[in-house]
C-alpha cells in the first residue's frame, strides 16, 4: 500500500482521544494513546528515511531533506506554543515556574527532569515530555539510517526490541535504589528515551523487514497480541486489583512497577499496536481489514487526526484551565457527557492553529523539498508512505 493512507489518520484520532480521555480521568489505561503514537511514528518516520536511503542523493543532502521537513511539521507550533508562555511569563510572571522549565523545554530535553528539584507536575509542559522523546528520536535515527549498511541497520533494530525490556528493567532497578517513590520511578522509566527505542523500532520493522508483503494473514497476529495483553493485563490486575474497576483500568494502570510494569506493559503494547498497523497496511485484506479501514476512515475520524498534533499540544491547558473548573464532576457519567463538548472544543482550537498558523509552514515542506525523486534498488517491498 503505497502513498497516503487514510485510515492512519484515524489511528491518530483514536490515539489522541485516549490521551485525553486519561486525562479527564475517563479511562485509565488512555496513556496507550502515547504509546499508539510512537509506534506509529516509528512506522511512517522509518518507511520515509529508508525509501530516502536509497534515493540517488548526497548523505548530507538526505539529512537536510529530513530535519528541515520535520523541523517545519513540528516546531512552529510547539516553540509558538512555548512563546505564548514566554509572553505571559514577562507580562503577568503567569505560570511562574516558565523560567526554570524553558531551558530544558525549548532543547527539548524536559523528559530527563522527572527526577530533578525543578518538576512539578504542570497542565501547561508536562504532557510534552512525548515530544521530547520523538525529537530525540529524529535527532539520531536518521544517521544511523543513512551512515549503515542495510543489514546492519535490520539486526540492530531487532536486537533493540529484545533488549529494551532488559533497559527498562535496569532504569527502574537505578531508580529505586535512589529511593524514589513508585510512582517516579514509574514516570522516570516512561520519561526515558531508551525506554521506547523499541516503540519506534517495531512499528519501523514493517518497511525495513518488507513484513507487509510478508505476512499474509496479519488480522491473526493482531488477535493473538491482542489476547495476549488482554490476558497480561487480567493477571496483573488479579495480584494487584487498583482503585479502579477492570474496565477502566485493564490492569494497565499508570505509575506502578510493583509487578514491574514497566517492564513488560510497554513490550506488549509496541506488538499489539504494531500488529494493528501491520493489518491496516497489508494488502492482503479480508473482509476484518476492510471493516476496520471503513471505521477508521470515517470522516470526523480523519478530520482529527489531521490535527491530532495541535490537539496534544492543547488539549491539557484547555481542560485544566476552562472544562475542569467549570464541568468538573465525580460522576462517571457526568464526565463522559462533558467529554464530548470538550473535545471538539480542543479540536475547534487546534484547527484554528493548523488552518491559520500550521499550514503556512506545512506548505514550505514541498517547496523546500519535494517528496519523491529516484529511488535505486530498495532491498524490500516497503510502503512508500507520507509523515505527518
Amino acid at each position: 500500500m503505497a502513498g497516503y493512507i487514510k485510515s492512519l489518520d484515524g489511528v491518530r484520532a483514536l490515539a489522541i482521544l485516549l490521551v485525553m480521555a486519561f486525562h479527564v480521568e475517563i479511562i485509565h489505561y488512555g496513556w496507550m494513546g502515547v504509546q499508539l503514537f510512537f509506534v506509529l511514528s516509528g512506522f511512517l518516520i522509518t518507511g520515509i528515511l529508508w525509501k530516502d536511503k536509497f534515493a540517488v542523493s548526497t548523505v548530507p543532502g538526505k539529512l537536510k531533506k529530513f530535519w528541515v521537513r520535520r523541523s517545519l511539521r513540528i516546531f512552529p507550533l510547539y516553540f509558538g506554543y512555548l512563546s505564548l508562555f514566554g509572553i505571559s511569563y514577562l507580562a503577568f510572571h503567569f505560570p511562574g515556574y516558565y523560567r526554570s522549565l524553558i531551558p530544558y523545554l525549548a532543547s527539548y530535553t524536559f523528559n530527563f527532569t522527572r527526577t530533578s528539584k525543578i518538576w512539578e507536575q504542570t497542565p501547561l509542559f508536562t504532557h510534552l515530555w512525548s515530544l521530547c522523546v520523538e525529537e530525540q528520536f529524529y535527532l539520531f535515527f536518521p544517521l544511523i539510517v543513512f551512515f549503515f549498511p542495510p543489514r546492519w541497520i535490520k539486526g540492530l533494530m531487532v536486537a533493540v526490541i529484545f533488549l529494551s525490556p532488559l533497559s527498562r528493567y535496569f532504569l527502574g532497578e537505578y531508580y529505586k535504589s535512589k529511593g524514589l517513590l513508585p510512582a517516579v520511578t514509574a514516570d522516570a522509566v516512561y520519561w526515558n528515551t531508551l525506554s521506547h527505542l523499541d516503540a519506534f523500532f517495531m512499528g519501523g520493522i514493517i518497511p525495513v523487514l518488507g513484513l507487509d508483503k510478508k505476512i499474509r494473514r496479519p488480522q491473526w497476529l493482531l488477535l493473538g497480541a491482542g489476547l495476549l495483553v488482554l490476558v497480561a493485563g487480567m493477571i496483573n490486575f488479579g495480584f494487584s486489583p487498583s482503585q479502579w474497576p477492570y474496565l477502566a483500568d485493564m490492569g494497565y494502570s499508570h505509575g506502578r512497577v510493583g509487578n514491574y510494569e514497566h517492564v513488560w506493559h510497554y513490550s506488549l503494547l509496541n506488538i499489539f499496536f504494531a500488529s494493528f498497523l501491520l493489518m491496516l497496511v497489508s494488502p492482503f485484506g479480508g473482509r476484518v481489514v476492510r471493516l476496520f479501514h471503513r471505521v477508521l476512515e470515517l470522516d470526523w475520524l480523519v478530520r482529527i487526526g489531521k490535527v491530532s498534533y495541535g490537539m496534544y499540544i492543547f488539549h491539557w491547558a484547555v481542560y485544566y484551565y476552562f472544562y475542569d473548573r467549570l464541568f468538573h464532576s465525580d460522576k462517571l457519567l457526568l464526565n463522559i457527557l462533558f467529554f464530548i463538548p470538550y473535545a471538539g472544543v480542543v479540536y475547534g482550537v487546534a484547527w484554528v492553529s493548523y488552518r491559520w498558523y500550521e499550514s503556512w509552514f506545512i506548505a514550505l515542506k514541498d517547496r523546500f523539498f519535494p517528496t519523491g525523486g529516484e529511488v535505486i534498488a530498495v532491498p524490500t517491498n516497503s510502503s512508500s508512505l507520507t509523515g505527518r
